[in-house]
């Protein structure tokens, strides 16, 4: 019983520019840095969200000294 994809054309493989390195080699080569770079921004965003919250506790009541204001005389 003959296969249906024995009578299809024969497609010639995709031309690719003629590179001095593989271009799964320079894949592999980018794959590092923009793994640590993905974890560094998330270290980034993290850092600045934190120093958001503590700048948030500077402004709360309970961290700000007490002022004594001088009473006024009626």
């Amino acid at each position: 019983m003959p296969s249906e994809n024995q009578d299809l054309p024969k497609t010639a493989a995709p031309k690719s520019p003629n590179l001095p390195i593989p271009s799964d080699i320079l894949l592999s080569l980018v794959a590092l840095p923009m793994l640590g770079g993905l974890v560094a921004a998330k270290a980034a965003a993290e850092f600045v969200a934190s120093i958001g919250v503590e700048s948030e506790e500077v402004f709360r009541g309970s961290r700000l000294p007490v002022l004594n204001f001088p009473q006024s005389q009626d």
